[in-house]
């Protein structure tokens, strides 16, 4: 049996699971990608998402071992011999963390954090720092002193400000109002309605009934192109974004000389609309967040 043991860092979102797989060395052997691994909103679905990920990381890796071999007899990595790190959405909320973390697994060790978390570690490779992520949700870190404080990040729709669900929920409740006659009807509200199928209130409103974040999301690509064109209901919507993101960015950076990355698929939209105080701080992540979660179950393993 292979006695080496291997790292493997997981990037575990509301969406996806990315996962890389390292030597001791740090050199990137396989990866993977797999379904959500959001452990507060469904723990089993996320450790299903794991092992998938984990396990096509693992063949993935094997093959290229085997590639640079020609010695038949080398023994295949397992998932026995894997000290993980997974940051995972969800692992913020303590009660989530410890019923997760009660698994059984398959590997040597097993270290979970928070994506956001994990995140702030890559982006930063472990130096102090600050990371906003805004996609589909949105939420900020900021590390400093060895410890994370968290700023935002409490779910939509009771949070989550400037995410893509909030946007689409802002311009459904535009629609509406346009739709009531409350508000002019515009080009936003009228491609809205194209792409719930309806000009009907009380059609939108069951439509909406039983959206989730991914659905109130979709209607972000709708809106990009009224952005670009200066739109002022689009662009009145994400301005109100942007100061809520300037805010929390003041929040986490304080007095502090603490660079910001800004991480997530709507996070250039928003770049323009910051201070230049703001933008100034804005700097490209050092490592991926699987990175990270590899950097922080090093550490952890390590100390042990």
């Amino acid at each position: 049996m292979n006695s080496e043991l291997y790292f493997i860092g997981i990037d575990g979102g509301g969406t996806n699971c990315r996962v890389t797989l390292q030597d001791k060395n740090g050199a990137q052997l396989g990866e993977g990608i797999s379904g959500p691994a959001n452990i507060m909103r469904d723990g089993e679905l996320a450790k299903t998402s794991i092992m998938d990920g984990v396990n096509k990381a693992i063949a993935s890796a094997n093959a290229f071992l085997a590639s640079q071999s020609s010695d038949a007899t080398v023994k295949p990595i397992t998932a026995s011999q894997c000290i993980v790190g997974a940051g995972l959405a969800g692992a913020n909320i303590t009660s989530a963390k410890a019923r997760f973390e009660s698994w059984e697994h398959p590997f040597h060790s097993l270290f979970v954090l928070s994506d956001l978390h994990a995140a702030c570690v890559g982006a930063h490779n472990g130096k102090p720092g600050a990371v906003i992520i805004v996609g589909t949700g949105s939420a900020g870190v900021v590390f400093a002193e060895g410890k994370f404080t968290d700023v935002g990040g409490h779910g939509f729709p009771i949070g989550d400000v400037a995410s893509g669900a909030w946007l689409g929920l802002k311009a459904i409740q535009h629609t509406l109002l346009c739709v009531d006659n409350i508000r002019s009807p515009d080009v936003l509200a009228k491609q809205v309605c194209e792409a719930l199928g309806t000009t009907n209130a009380d059609d939108i409103v069951a439509k909406c009934a039983g959206f989730s974040t991914h659905h109130y999301a979709s209607l972000v690509p709708c809106m990009l192109p009224l952005l670009q064109e200066a739109n002022d209901g689009v662009v009145r919507i994400f301005k109100e974004g942007a100061e809520y993101l300037e805010a929390m960015a003041q929040q986490l950076l304080g007095e502090n000389t603490y660079n910001l990355a800004l991480i997530g698929g709507l996070s250039k939209v928003y770049v323009p609309y910051l201070s230049e105080k703001i933008r100034a701080r804005v700097q490209a992540c050092e490592l991926l967040p699987q990175q990270g979660a590899i950097k922080y179950a090093k550490a952890v393993y390590n100390e042990r």
